[in-house]
């Protein structure tokens, strides 16, 4: 379900424990100390790095993230060969699962001999089509077998009774990223239009429609979606949660969108009405259009929308030639690829996507140590200390406030590593008979699980990600930090490393997923996990006003001269990156106890903790990828997030000599403090 993705914060957008990198200060050789870092900190951390390290083919962006994920994968791609190389496991088990999948993934033969014969019943469906009615019941069985036409439709906690779950709608339908691809009308926004239109049209070619009908179709597929781009909410729109959660009986929701029949709906879900008898409309607005669908848009566009929807999903499970069209628009024209990944690596992500808690348990076993669990454990606890001291002193907060913030604080729950009890798909059906077919059974089953939970006690064990993703998250819902054991991985964390750089990465990670808790999304959740207004008035102008500046700051950041950054939409990440490595660099402090500051190096211990801060950060990306980036990402670009964090943190100033007229200088007046 993709709705659970509004709810909580990560890092960003996967080294195991037998890749350890055997340095105790930050890397030099990643550095370029011709650039002063009173100019640039950026390059000076990472410049020889920048210049080594080109964009592979196969990908938009070569950072940190792509660089441990790779040495995940070759460790993931073991365990799956040697499950696949078993063919005779136990039906059911792990082994076989893992095992069935891989091997039907990399089948190819096979692949190209079924051609689009495993989709074809459900396009035939489609055009069977003869009432709206027939429509409505055609989506329910969609979104039960993960084709996401018109909306999202699913079950997550209520975000005013974390005690409960509650079902939710929200808009969606879209083929491209966002609403602004299809609504802006700069030169670069046209051209990708036109590439889109040309891609439905050689898809619906690549699925034997004619050339006349496949064009007819492609237009009717832009003009479609274009209608419900128009009123869909906007991303910077969409972090105001409070402006998403507007419950309503079933009596309202039919009168928000009359012609639309939601008992026919959810009756088509398989899931009984009796269950629920409100739903949290995410966008009113959107879902009233969707019923409006039936009177302007003909017949023949439904139909045209909802086969798109259909190939658009089966695209990467199918042919060679389907596959490739796929990736030559999604990941060339929108990111810039130049060559997909080896099939290998797109299994594991596909294996990831379907039953990757079973992939999981098999990597924790050599991927984490208890020991990485303890010394995490204890820089959580040194963060939690300094939040502690610094939310009871916080100027700018008042007493009733400051009581609820550290209650806040106080109850944040943490997980790392790996769920205690990892989910075993009971009942999923893994079989050697097509890569759609499975995918079929693995959304279908994942839609029904999703479905059961209403009901039933919330699942506070429950992990939003896989302990082989490299990431992090805050859940506002749960109050609680997830660090899942593949981010426990050098650059991030390296136990053989000096903690003053393990403070700047980790550290600053740890740091940052705790102050979503209280930044402008999470400090509306409070301490139990309620959507809930517990800042007096007063004190919410004061943040606003202070986080204002960093809205200012991060919009004059620039990739070129026709592309800055949204400091609306990346402002909880940028507040969480600041927070995250000034509390960081104060736990650093409070760790050392009276140990002395060894130099290593030519460093000393504050300058490789902001070293080791840049480092996380460092990337390449193409031109393509940092447009997607900018127009859908709520995260800053790499070098941003560290040229912005920094140049507000005097500590930084103190460590390499910042003084004013350096391009690091930021006036006192004009750097944003938070916490």
């Amino acid at each position: 379900m993709k709705i659970k993705q509004l709810l909580f914060s990560a890092i960003a957008t996967t080294s195991c424990a037998f890749m350890v990198t055997a340095l105790k200060g930050p890397d030099t050789t990643w550095m370029n100390t011709k650039i002063s870092p009173r100019e640039d900190f950026y390059l000076y951390a990472n410049g020889n790095w920048i210049k080594n390290n080109p964009v592979p083919p196969s990908e938009g962006r070569w950072a940190s993230f792509n660089i441990v994920a790779e040495q995940n994968n070759l460790l993931l791609k073991k365990i799956l060969e040697d499950a696949a190389a078993n063919p005779n496991a136990p039906y059911g088990s792990t082994t076989q699962r893992l095992g069935d999948l891989y091997r039907v993934i990399m089948d190819t033969a096979k692949l190209e001999q079924d051609g689009i014969s495993p989709v074809k019943p459900l396009l035939d469906e489609v055009d069977k089509l003869s009432s709206f009615d027939d429509i409505i019941k055609l989506v329910a069985k969609h979104h039960r077998m993960g084709i996401d036409p018109l909306f999202g439709f699913g079950v997550s906690t209520d975000m005013k009774n974390s005690e409960a779950y509650a079902v939710y709608l929200s808009q969606g339908g879209l083929g491209m990223p966002d609403r602004d691809y299809y609504m802006k009308d700069d030169p670069k926004s046209e051209e990708i239009k036109g590439e889109y239109v040309r891609h439905v049209t050689r898809m619906f070619e690549l699925f034997l429609y004619s050339r006349p009908e496949a064009i007819a179709m492609a237009n009717k597929v832009m003009e479609f979606e274009k209608g419900l781009a128009s009123v869909s909410m906007t991303r910077t729109d969409r972090r105001n949660i409070e402006k998403q959660y507007n419950k309503k009986s079933l009596a309202e929701l039919q009168k928000l969108s009359p012609l639309f029949n939601w008992d026919t709906y959810f009756t088509a879900t398989g899931y009984k009405l009796k269950k629920f008898d409100s739903v949290i409309v995410m966008q009113p607005e959107f879902i009233e259009f969707v019923g409006k669908r039936f009177t302007d848009a003909p017949l023949s566009s439904w139909k045209a929308y909802l086969k798109w929807n259909i190939m658009n999903t089966a695209a990467g499970l199918l042919t060679k030639e389907i596959e490739k069209q796929n990736f030559t628009f999604y990941s060339t024209v929108l990111n810039g690829q130049k060559e997909q990944k080896p099939r290998w690596k797109r299994a594991i992500a596909t294996t990831n996507g379907m039953i990757g808690e079973l992939l999981g348990q098999e990597f924790v076993k050599i991927a984490f140590t208890p020991e990485s669990k303890r010394r995490l454990n204890e820089m959580i606890d040194n963060l939690m200390a300094v939040y502690k001291k610094r939310l009871g002193t916080v100027e700018w907060m008042s007493a009733e406030t400051r009581t609820r913030a550290l209650e806040k604080l106080s109850t944040i729950a943490r997980k790392i590593g790996y769920p205690d009890k990892f989910e075993e798909y009971a009942g999923l059906e893994v079989k050697n008979d097509s890569y759609f077919a499975n995918y079929l059974r693995a959304q279908q089953w994942g839609y029904m699980d999703n479905m059961n939970k209403l009901g039933q006690p919330i699942d506070r064990a429950k992990w939003n990600m896989l302990p082989q993703t490299v990431n992090a998250y805050y859940n506002p819902s749960m109050n609680e930090i997830v660090f899942p054991a593949a981010i426990m991985q050098p650059p991030f964390f390296n136990p053989e490393a000096d903690d003053a750089v393990n403070y700047g990465s980790i550290g600053a990670v740890i740091g940052h997923e705790i102050s979503h808790g209280f930044d402008d999304n999470g400090s509306k959740f409070d301490a139990k996990g309620n959507l809930s207004n517990w800042w007096t008035e007063e004190d919410k102008a004061k943040f606003e006003a202070k986080t204002k500046i960093l809205v200012e700051q991060f919009n004059k950041f620039k990739v070129n001269d026709s592309l800055a950054v949204n400091g609306k939409l990346t402002l909880g990440e940028n507040i969480a990156d600041l927070a995250g490595i000034s509390v960081a660099y104060e736990a650093y402090v409070m760790s050392l106890q009276g140990k002395p500051k060894e130099v290593i190096d030519g460093f000393t211990p504050e300058q490789r903790f902001f070293i080791g801060f840049a480092q996380v950060w460092k990337n390449n990306a193409r031109p393509e990828f940092l447009r997607q980036m900018i127009m859908t990402d709520p995260h800053s670009p790499g070098r941003f997030r560290v040229l912005g964090s920094l140049s507000n943190l005097p500590e930084f100033y103190t460590a390499f000599g910042v003084k004013e007229g350096d391009n690091m200088w930021r006036a006192e007046a004009e750097r944003a403090k938070i916490w």
